[in-house]
């Protein structure tokens, strides 16, 4: 089967506690002028990356209002999310992706590691 020749895509990383995006634009990259690092101004060309706090560790929780918030806290590596059955018992993003279907639970990393779908729900 030969490479995709796709040109024009979003990417996407998530983390522990963030999840990231860029665009690619007929095989050019977002970039943009204006930036910081630690909150100091940055004006030097860089790639336009968008970064949300909710990564695959980010815990979900309801607020005194009843909405559902995520992060910043995390479950971390080590219990991690409730699925990685290591006694991690607080809903996270990759609980929740787990019990929507977005992720394989005899497929994780490869097959690797596989992940706890009923511990996933019940967190």
């Amino acid at each position: 089967m030969a490479p995709s020749r796709e040109t024009s895509f979003i990417t996407m990383d998530m983390g522990g506690t963030s999840f990231d995006t860029a665009l690619v634009r007929d095989g050019v990259p977002a970039v943009t002028a204006s930036g910081s690092v630690n909150r100091y101004a940055l004006a030097l060309p860089s790639l336009e990356i968008n970064t949300v706090g909710a990564g695959g560790g980010s815990i979900a929780w309801v607020d005194q209002g009843g909405l559902l918030r995520v992060g910043p806290a995390s479950a971390g590596a080590d219990p991690g999310p409730a699925c990685y059955g290591r006694g991690g018992a607080e809903p996270t993003c990759t609980d929740a992706d787990l019990v929507l279907g977005y992720l394989s639970a005899g497929y994780f990393a490869g097959g690797r590691m596989p992940l706890d779908g009923r511990g996933a729900f019940r967190a």
